[in-house]
């Protein structure tokens, strides 16, 4: 099912529910990366369904079929208005059904950040190659007209640069984000800058995270650093990290994507039977 969230801004952001019935156990709340959308994750969602947990999200502003410009998103708080909003309607939807945010590559930087400066009531968090660190050396060039005009044009845009032959090891994935129209590689001076500051902030006030974290990352990631998200999980005793040897960035699309969703599934609920 589809449905719109609407911004303090005026932006319509457009999403999809799953729900796998009335014997729902969990409803996870899903945050995609940078340039794709919600509905690549239709996969995920009806693996999720298929053992009792709900799934919900986005196309965040700037992305998919959501409102504004190709890749721009005006301010970090936009996405702490978005967030609170989907776990709030997520409990009108499911009461008092526990809620896991889940967040992919910006997604989960989106939610590293999210957890530790609103600390939202929920039941866990599930992360997945964050952009806390990147694993490349962006152009210096971009950087310096990046820091240039985010004073001048915050909404100017630059191509992201990512190689969708890093996403995964099958080569239909990389195939498939070419040619889907709802993919973009744009990133803004302004999204950049934010999503770049909360990774720093992530990274330094990690030992203050409240909230159980299983964290993920594939060795070979080519796009986020492996070595950002073990950085991080040293810092808190409440994160459960594990390295996906050989792993891209996509571990979601993987070849061995089922092994991945088993290890997220006996996380969540391992979390269900704790009080």
């Amino acid at each position: 099912m589809e449905f719109n969230i609407r911004l303090s801004n005026g932006q319509i952001l457009r999403g999809v529910i799953k729900s796998p019935g009335d014997n729902i156990k969990a409803v996870v709340l899903m945050f995609h990366g940078l340039g794709e959308h919600i509905q690549r994750y239709n996969h995920w969602a009806e693996m999720f369904n298929t053992r009792g947990i709900g799934f919900a999200g986005v196309d965040l502003p700037g992305h998919g079929c959501s409102d504004g410009r190709r890749g721009h998103i005006k301010s970090f708080r936009l996405i702490e208005e978005l967030a609170g909003t989907l776990i709030d309607e997520s409990r009108k939807t499911f009461p008092g059904v526990p809620v896991f945010l889940y967040g992919h590559s910006m997604g989960g930087g989106i939610v590293l950040d999210y957890l530790l400066r609103k600390k939202p009531k929920v039941k866990g968090a599930v992360v997945t190659s964050p952009w806390l660190r990147l694993s490349f050396e962006p152009n210096k060039m971009k950087l310096k007209l990046a820091a240039v005009m985010k004073h001048i044009l915050p909404a100017f845009v630059q191509p992201s640069g990512l190689n969708p032959d890093h996403l995964s090891h099958d080569r239909l994935v990389s195939d498939n984000y070419v040619t889907d129209p709802l993919v973009h590689g744009k990133i803004s001076v302004s999204l950049f800058n934010g999503i770049t500051n909360a990774a720093k902030y992530s990274l330094s006030s990690a030992p203050e995270l409240g909230i159980p974290v299983l964290l993920l990352h594939g060795s070979e990631d080519a796009v986020t650093s492996p070595e950002g998200s073990r950085e991080f999980a040293e810092k808190s005793e409440m994160v459960e990290f594990r390295l996906l040897d050989g792993g891209y960035h996509e571990l979601h699309n993987e070849t061995f994507k089922e092994e991945v969703f088993t290890v997220i599934l006996n996380w969540i609920e391992k979390r269900l039977a704790s009080k």
